[in-house]
Parts: C-alpha cells; structure tokens; sequence
C-alpha cells in the first residue's frame, strides 16, 4: 500500500513511476532514470493531482532504464504464462487424440466415469444398465470434447498473454483480459490455481503500483 507521507507521480519524459515526499509536490524533481528536470504535480482544487510539467530533456547520453519489475507483479504474471502454456499444450493434445481416435478416447473417458463410481457417482444407476449407462455419457463427452477442447485451448494461449503482458509492460486490457480467463479455464480443473493467480494479478493490477507499471 503506498506510504501515506508519500505520493507515487510518472515522470512525464520517460513515464517512469517514482514515489515522492508530498512536500515535494509542485516543486522541480530530478528523474532518477532518464534525469530529465520537470515539476512535480500539485493538489488541485478538487484533491487530484495537475500534470507535471517538463522543464528538460532527458540527458541523450543515458538512455532511459525501465523500472524492473516488482516481485509482487512478477510472480503472478509467471505464473499465469506457466498454467497458460501448460493448459496450452494439455488442452492441445487432449484435442489431438479425441479427433484422431475418438473409439479409444471413448473407452479411456467410460474407465474414468467406471472409477467415479467407486466414490460414489452415479450410485443411483440401475446395476444392469450401468455399463450402457457409462458408454453413453462417455460418448457424449468425448463429443463435447471435439470443440470444447480447442476453444480452451485458445483460451489458455489467451492466459499466457495476459501474463507476458504483465511480464512485459505490454497491455493493460490483455492483461486483465487474461487473469478472466484464466479462472474459466476449466478443462483438468486448471481454472483452480487460475482462479487464485488470477485474483492476485487482478488486485495488483488494480493498486496503485500496478497501474502506475502500465504507465497509467
């Protein structure tokens, strides 16, 4: 959370996030990374900020360093690349084997729903048509699965971007267009740890720090 006695402001040249005393609001400040000179915001009337006026150039002989990026932001953007490519390549290959060989495919989702049963689903099924029974419902999966399977697939390449864009400074909206995505990732339940990486960059991406990291 930001320091009550401080306020974070972007230097207008290189739009670098940097915290400051508040009395050294409306004053001129160095920027530590491009060095260019500029006055810092003042309280406006309503309780905001005013923009920061440039009064110098940044020195030509240091190029501009970007501020690395905070642990807080990079861990759940790793980790929403990380479930991304692997739900990514999961959710692929799954796909692969339902439309190249949807007879084992049937046979390998009715041993599943067989296992099921001995933690007590589909208990209620007359013992004589539980055979029958599976082989239907297995067939039905397996055809959902012939389109489902690729959307979440997408959906998942959708994930990893979401967290490169966090990683990268690339895209506000892509960002969190991505954290969505990754709690309703649901195909092999990869929308449970989505759901909590989601909801940590989500709420980062809301704070202060995490805006002021898209330059916003």
């Amino acid at each position: 959370m930001p320091d009550p006695e401080t306020e974070v402001i972007l230097c207008p040249a290189c739009k670098h996030a940097l915290r400051v005393p508040l009395d050294w609001l409306g004053t001129s400040v160095q920027c530590p990374e491009c060095r260019a000179m500029f006055r810092a915001p003042a309280r406006d009337g309503s309780g905001g900020l005013t923009d920061a006026v440039l009064l110098s150039q940044p020195d030509a002989q240091r190029p501009a360093a970007r501020k690395p990026l905070d642990a807080m932001l990079l861990l759940p953007a790793f980790g929403l690349m990380l479930l991304g490519a692997t739900a990514a390549i999961v959710n692929a290959r799954t796909a692969y084997h339902v439309l190249t060989d949807p007879p084992a495919m049937r046979d390998a989702v009715q041993i599943q729903l067989q296992e099921l049963r001995k933690v007590g689903v589909g208990q209620d099924d007359p013992e004589a048509d539980r055979d029958r029974l599976d082989a239907e419902r297995a067939a039905e999966l397996v055809q959902g699965l012939r389109w489902g399977l690729p959307v979440f697939a997408v959906v998942s390449g959708v994930v990893f971007l979401g967290g490169l864009s966090i990683a990268t400074r690339w895209n506000y909206r892509v960002a969190q267009l991505g954290c969505v995505a990754a709690a309703l990732n649901v195909p092999h339940l990869c929308c449970v740890p989505g759901a909590v990486v989601a909801l940590w960059a989500l709420l980062m991406l809301g704070s202060e720090e995490g805006r002021a990291h898209f330059g916003k």
